[in-house]
């Protein structure tokens, strides 16, 4: 319904401006008319109908409206498969691609999204020739990543693995090619954890409107699939991406040729820096010494948030704490993403409950929950705050271990939130559970079950009493 409102909109509009844009009265009055008629048949879904009177209002009336470039794509590929002749059918597809050209001169400011869909659709009809398609999608790429559609992606970067299995393409090569696709799918993930951050807030307070609801779901449901992409390009390129391997290609050599390249250095960072397992048994690449050099590199050329959370890490390998909080201060106040601001704020809380400024670490904590309201882990986090605390917030031994009340509560509130924690919370509660103030202590101090009681000093949590 609303696709059609807006075509009705831009049929009166074209129906008030339609001597403008014919060569002649009569050829604007013709496109005019051929314009409605495509336009009904593509709102019915008979685009291969809407061929002739499409042909006619873009061969006559190339600006008429937009909107006979964005149908254009679905009335070409229902022509081109019904098409048996192959000589008639190459010219079809000739003409699709012009049309996308003319598209971008007719009506620039989104050349991204249109190289990329010109680029995929030189993929589906040329399947051999995988480099132009690469080159296409470069292209795309270098306007905009974050405007190429996820299917896009996923088809570039087979293009990539075609190159590479004919040796067109190298190891580093097809790393950069995975590199670009993660980086485009970062920025779009980046726009869409905002958003469904800000709609969730919305939705559980109930003040969402029906379509900010619909704009949640496809949100979410955009996330789950570029997730699942990186996630099938990451098991397919597994036997590339092992320490061992990324070691011959992020070497000083490479380093050394790429020094002032941002690009390089962010792609190298995050290779290294990826979880996973080698022959040598590593979760991670960043005991690579040329890990360090990256990261500083980067820190030093483009101190992004990305580049100062690599800083971070590298400092808490190296047990400069004080130093890791200073970078990852830095990476919080550069970042966009709530949920990369969370994980963030839970490096910090580690970091002050290692220090033993159990204070700041409960700050944190309630930063990263702030950021993100699903995180259990910062709740789980901040259950090992508060038990931590056992011994030396109050002035009796019901009041020193009260503080084991107020940590079952955040573990359970941990498994509420995200149940996947539930082994992990309940392990923590058996735990806090042995330390909770005995039940003829509690009485002495006029405590009884059921009672709410209020931990004092930094803590400030009420709790309830109970055996």
């Amino acid at each position: 319904m609303k696709r059609l409102l807006i075509t009705c909109l831009a049929l009166i509009s074209f129906g008030a401006q339609a001597q403008k844009w014919g060569p002649t009265e009569a050829d604007s009055t013709r496109c005019f008319e051929n314009y409605n008629n495509f336009g009904s048949l593509c709102n019915n879904k008979e685009y291969l109908q809407a061929y002739e009177p499409w042909l006619m209002v873009y061969s006559t009336c190339p600006q008429a409206s937009e909107v006979v470039y964005k149908f254009a794509p679905k009335i070409f590929d229902a022509k081109i498969n019904l098409e048996k002749d192959t000589d008639k059918k190459e010219e079809l597809i000739v003409a699709l691609m012009k049309m996308y050209d003319d598209w971008i001169l007719y009506y620039p400011g989104n050349e991204a999204k249109i190289l990329g869909q010109k680029a995929n659709d030189h993929y589906d009809y040329y399947p051999e020739d995988s480099y132009t398609a690469f080159q296409m999608f470069n292209a795309a790429l270098a306007v905009n990543p974050g405007d190429i559609q996820p299917l896009y992606l996923n088809n570039y970067f087979n293009t990539a693995i075609a190159l590479y299995k004919l040796d067109t393409l190298g190891s580093e090569g097809l790393l950069n090619a995975y590199g670009a696709v993660g980086e485009a799918i970062e920025l779009q993930t980046n726009n869409w954890n905002l958003e469904i951050t800000s709609l969730t807030e919305k939705d559980t307070l109930g003040t969402i409107s029906a379509r900010e609801k619909r704009v949640l779901d496809i949100d979410k449901r955009l996330l789950e699939q570029s997730n699942k992409l990186i996630g099938n390009i990451e098991r397919g390129l597994a036997p590339l991406l092992t320490c061992d391997r990324l070691g011959l290609i992020y070497n000083q050599e490479n380093l050394d040729k790429h020094a002032g390249d941002a690009a390089w250095l962010r792609r190298a960072e995050k290779m290294l820096s990826k979880e996973r397992s080698d022959t040598s048994g590593s979760s991670d690449c960043t005991d690579n010494p040329i890990y360090y050099l990256v990261a500083q590199s980067l820190y030093d050329l483009d101190p992004t948030s990305q580049a100062a959370r690599s800083m971070g890490v590298l400092s808490i390998k190296n047990e400069k704490y004080e130093d890791a909080i200073l970078y990852f201060t830095d990476a919080i106040s550069q970042e966009a993403d709530p949920l990369k601001k969370s994980r963030d704020y839970l490096r910090l809380a580690a970091i002050h409950l290692k220090l033993g400024n159990l204070s700041a670490s409960k700050s944190d904590c309630a930063n990263a929950i702030r950021a993100n309201e699903i995180s259990g882990d910062a709740y789980l986090m901040w259950a090992n705050v508060y038990a931590s605390a056992a011994g030396s917030c109050g002035n009796n031994v019901f009041e020193k271990n009260a503080v084991y009340w107020a940590a079952i509560d955040k573990a359970s509130r941990a498994k509420q939130v995200d149940p996947n924690l539930t082994g992990r919370a309940d392990k923590l509660i058996a735990a806090f559970r042995k330390g909770i103030p005995d039940k003829s202590i509690s009485f002495q101090f006029n405590q009884k079950e059921g009672d709410r009681y209020t931990i004092g000093c930094w803590i400030n949590e009420t709790v309830t009493v109970r055996f």
